[in-house]
């Protein structure tokens, strides 16, 4: 008499309809066969390859360090920004702080074709540069540049502040170099070459 007054209480806490009762669920078993899963995984990507043209495997390009599924060259041609990687690697202090010393970011701009260009800028190049795109783009493309990060006179020469100056000039260079339509602009080719 216990036993059913057990599997009745079972019953009535379980979120699903039990099998005993309705018979509508199929117990799967509490193991999954791993290596009958990579097994059929290995058939599935092998028919996948074979179906592939190979014109169309070599136009890939290599394949991704991450993923099986992205090849690098699937978007070459696409798109005529010519940088593919910008990094603010440090700064430097020209000068002496009383006779106009001045602040040089070391800008590592990485092209396409995996040149790197160091440009050496300061904020007021930056700035330069906000401003001619501002001037020079079309209105609908004004909203993707970011404001500048804020001047601060009392702090220009503290290590803290230039290097937080510094990762908020690489977020700021990294939006306008990489993106489409403004990267391609002739304002920022002038600007990184110069």
């Amino acid at each position: 008499m216990q036993s059913s007054s057990q599997s009745s209480s079972t019953q009535s806490h379980l979120p699903f309809p039990s099998p005993q009762v309705d018979g509508l669920l199929v117990l799967i078993p509490n193991r999954i066969d791993v290596e009958e899963e990579s097994r059929l995984y290995d058939e599935l990507e092998e028919d996948e390859d074979v179906n592939e043209s190979p014109a169309l495997q070599l136009s890939r390009g290599p394949p991704s360090t991450y993923s099986h599924d992205i090849w690098l060259g699937d978007h070459v041609g696409q798109s005529s920004v010519f940088s593919r990687d910008v990094r603010i690697s440090g700064w430097t202090s020209v000068g002496d702080q009383l006779g106009g010393a001045f602040i040089v970011y070391d800008c590592a701009i990485r092209t396409k074709e995996g040149i790197t260009i160091h440009a050496h800028k300061r904020f007021s190049d930056f700035a330069e540069l906000y401003h001619t795109l501002k001037h020079t783009l079309p209105h609908h493309l004004l909203h993707f540049i970011p404001p500048l990060p804020p001047k601060s006179p009392f702090a220009r020469y503290r290590p803290a502040f230039l290097d937080h100056r510094r990762r908020q000039l690489q977020y700021w260079l990294s939006v306008v170099l990489l993106h489409p339509e403004i990267g391609n602009c002739q304002a920022v080719r002038c600007w990184v070459l110069e």
